[in-house]
C-alpha cells in the first residue's frame, strides 16, 4: 500500500478525477484528493492565486505519515514538481499525466508555446481580471473528444476559473532535489489538449524511469478510469 496524492489540472477541481481516486482505494492505497487554491469547493479567490501557492497547499498534505506518491494531471505536473523540489524527502515518486513537465526556469505558458494552440482556443477572460475560463462548446472536443455524452457532461461540470499567474510563473528545479525524486511518465496517445507529441519531448527531456501510454484523450480519469487505476497501482507496486 502507498500513500497517494491526486493533484487537478487547469481549470478543474478534486472532482476531476471521477472514479479514479476510489478505484486506488479499493488496490488498497490511501488515496488524498485535494481542490487546488481557488478551485472547486476551495474559497481562495483565483485570481489571488500563484504556482507557488499550489505547491505549498500540497506540501502541506505531506508532514504526516509515510513519503507519498504524487500523481500530477496536466497542469498539476508543474505543481508536483515544485512540490517535490521543496520537500523531496517526503516524496517517494512523482507520476506525470498527461501533464507539463518542467525543466529548471519553465512555466506553463513556456512549455505550452511549444506546441500548437490546442485548447488555447477555448480559452476566455474569466470572471474577475487576473483569470479565464472555457467556453464549454469549445473546451469539450479538446479535453472530452473521447468520452461519452454523459462523461463529457460531467467533465463540464467541473471546470471553473483559473488563476493567470498559476500558468505564467516559472518553477526553480534543481537536480539536487526534485531531480533526485523518481519519475514516470503517462502519455495520453490521443490527447488534443497537450499533444502527444510534447509528452513524448518532455518525458525525453526529463528523464522518467518509464513512459506508459494509454489511448486516450486528455481526461483517462473520466473516459478510461479502471484501466487508468490498474497502470497506476502497476507503476507504484514496481516502484516499491
Amino acid at each position: 500500500m502507498a500513500r497517494l496524492i491526486l493533484v487537478h489540472g487547469a481549470w478543474s477541481c478534486a472532482r476531476s478525477w471521477g472514479a479514479a481516486g476510489p478505484l486506488l482505494a479499493a488496490y488498497g492505497h490511501e488515496v488524498a484528493v485535494p481542490d487546488l487554491p481557488g478551485h472547486g469547493a476551495d474559497p481562495t479567490p483565483p485570481e489571488s492565486v500563484s504556482l507557488a501557492d499550489y505547491a505549498r497547499a500540497v506540501a502541506a498534505l505531506l508532514p504526516e505519515g509515510p513519503p507519498a506518491v504524487l500523481i500530477g494531471h496536466s497542469m498539476a505536473g508543474m505543481v508536483i514538481s515544485a512540490v517535490a523540489e521543496a520537500m523531496p524527502e517526503r516524496v517517494a515518486h512523482l507520476i506525470y499525466l498527461a501533464a507539463f513537465l518542467p525543466r529548471d526556469g519553465d512555466s506553463l505558458l513556456s512549455l505550452k508555446k511549444r506546441e500548437g494552440p490546442t485548447i488555447g482556443a477555448a480559452v476566455i477572460p474569466g470572471p474577475v481580471k487576473g483569470t479565464t475560463r472555457l467556453a464549454p462548446e469549445l473546451a469539450a472536443d479538446y479535453l472530452f473528444h473521447d468520452a461519452t455524452p454523459a462523461q463529457r457532461a460531467e467533465g463540464l461540470r467541473h471546470l471553473g476559473p483559473q488563476s493567470n499567474a498559476a500558468q505564467t510563473d516559472p518553477v526553480h528545479l534543481t537536480a539536487a532535489r526534485v531531480g533526485s525524486v523518481p519519475k514516470s511518465y503517462i502519455l495520453c496517445a490521443s490527447d488534443r489538449t497537450i499533444t502527444p507529441e510534447l509528452q513524448k519531448t518532455m518525458a525525453t527531456e526529463t528523464a522518467c524511469a518509464a513512459v506508459h501510454t494509454l489511448p486516450t484523450g486528455h481526461f483517462p480519469q473520466l473516459t478510461a478510469a479502471p484501466e487508468l487505476a490498474e497502470l497506476l497501482n502497476r507503476i507504484i507496486s514496481q516502484a516499491a
